[in-house]
C-alpha cells in the first residue's frame, strides 16, 4: 500500500520505468494525490523501489491492509509532507528528482543521499523552471541541437559537479569537435538590496565567502546583498522575502524585480533573480543575522546609497550580483521614491 505521490503513475514510471510494475488503486485519495497497492514487476524492480524508498527515510511498515508506505505527515530530509499543505508542483519535482538520487544506486548507500536530498529537490525544481522559459538565441540554436555524447557526475554533495563530452553545429555551416566541458551544478537563488527611499539608503551584509579563499584573495569577507538558495517547491518572490528576513532581519514592504540571469555562462548553472526590496530602514536597523543551523555569521551595515555606489566605483566591492543591483537602483531610484 502506498500513499501521496508513492502511488503516482508519473513517479512510478520515473522511478521504476513504465511497465515495471502493476498498480491498483483505491479510492480516496487526498490533496489530489493517490492511494493504492504498486507490486513492481520482477527483482531488480523490487530492488529499485528499496532504495528509492530509503533514500527518502522510508520504509514498508505494517498496518491492517498490509505493508505501507505513507509519506504524509513524515519528515523527509527537513521537511515536513502533510497531505492538506501539498503543492502541486510537487508531483513535477519527485518526477524530475528521480533520475539523479537513481543515478547513485551503484555509487553509494542510500542513506548517504538522504542528507543532500533537499539540494536534489532543489536542482529538480531549477530545471523545471528553466525548462518553462522556452528560449531561443538569435541564432536558431537551442539544447536540441546540442549533442551530449557522455555525461558524468564527478562530485555531489551540497553541488554537484558534471563532466560533459558534446558537440555542436558551428555558426559557419560545420560541426564542432567533440568538446569536454565541466559544469559546476547549483540551485536557482534569489538576491535581494533592501532600500529605503525615503532615506536613500540601502542595507547591506557581509559575511565570509569561501571563494575568495580559493582563489587566494585576502579579502575573505565581503559586502553583498542579501542572497540565498530557491528552496524546491518555492517561488522566487517568497524565497526574497524570507531571505531578507532571515540574514538582515528586514520585513519588504514590496518588491522590484531587477533581472534575472547567468552570472557565468562558461561553467556554472547557477541562475540568479534580483530584487530590489522597499523597507524601512532607520538608524539601528542594522545588525547580526543569519541561521546558525546552516553556518551563517552575517553582519549587516546600513549605507547611503551614494555611499554604495562610490564604493564601487573605487573598486572596493567586487561583488556582480550587488554591483548590477545598485545600477539598477541608481538608474531607477525615482521610479521607487513613491513606490509601496
Amino acid at each position: 500500500m502506498v500513499e501521496g505521490p508513492l502511488a503516482d503513475p508519473g513517479v512510478l514510471d520515473a522511478v521504476l520505468g513504465a511497465g515495471r510494475y502493476h498498480l491498483a488503486l483505491d479510492d480516496g485519495g487526498l490533496a489530489g494525490w493517490l492511494r493504492g497497492t504498486v507490486r513492481p514487476a520482477d527483482a531488480d524492480a523490487v530492488a529499485v523501489m528499496d532504495y528509492y524508498l530509503a533514500a527518502h527515510g522510508l520504509w514498508p511498515r505494517a498496518t491492517e491492509t498490509g505493508q505501507a508506505v505513507d509519506i504524509w505527515g513524515v519528515d523527509i530530509a527537513g521537511r515536513r509532507f502533510d497531505a492538506d499543505q501539498w503543492p502541486p508542483r510537487w508531483r513535477d519535482i519527485w518526477i524530475e528528482a528521480a533520475d539523479e538520487i537513481l543515478s547513485y544506486r551503484f555509487e553509494r548507500p542510500a542513506a548517504q543521499v538522504l542528507p543532500w536530498l533537499n539540494m536534489i529537490w532543489a536542482r529538480a525544481d531549477s530545471r523545471l523552471r528553466a525548462r518553462a522559459a522556452h528560449r531561443t538565441a538569435h541564432s536558431g540554436f537551442d539544447r536540441n541541437h546540442v549533442r551530449v555524447h557522455e555525461r558524468q557526475r564527478s562530485y555531489s554533495k551540497y553541488f554537484t559537479l558534471e563532466d560533459y563530452v558534446l558537440s555542436h553545429p558551428r555558426f559557419d555551416g560545420g560541426h564542432s569537435p567533440l568538446l569536454t566541458r565541466a559544469v559546476f551544478i547549483a540551485a536557482d537563488a534569489v538576491t535581494v538590496l533592501p532600500y529605503d527611499p525615503f532615506r536613500d539608503r540601502v542595507l547591506l551584509i557581509e559575511q565570509m565567502r569561501p571563494a575568495p579563499l580559493a582563489r587566494g584573495d585576502r579579502g575573505t569577507w565581503l559586502i553583498e546583498c542579501v542572497a540565498g538558495r530557491i528552496e524546491p517547491g518555492d517561488t522566487p518572490e517568497s524565497t526574497a522575502r524570507k531571505e531578507t528576513r532571515e540574514e538582515a532581519g528586514v520585513e519588504l514592504r514590496s518588491l522590484h524585480k531587477v533581472c534575472e540571469y547567468y552570472p557565468s555562462t562558461g561553467a556554472f548553472s547557477e541562475y540568479l533573480y534580483a530584487y530590489v526590496g522597499l523597507a524601512d530602514l532607520p538608524d539601528g536597523t542594522a545588525q547580526l543575522a543569519g541561521v546558525p543551523t546552516e553556518g551563517e555569521d552575517i553582519r549587516g551595515h546600513l549605507m547611503q546609497r551614494a555611499e554604495l555606489m562610490d564604493a564601487i566605483a573605487r573598486g572596493e566591492i567586487p561583488v556582480g550580483p550587488l554591483i548590477l543591483s545598485a545600477y539598477w537602483l541608481d538608474a531607477n531610484r525615482h521610479l521607487l521614491s513613491t513606490a509601496g
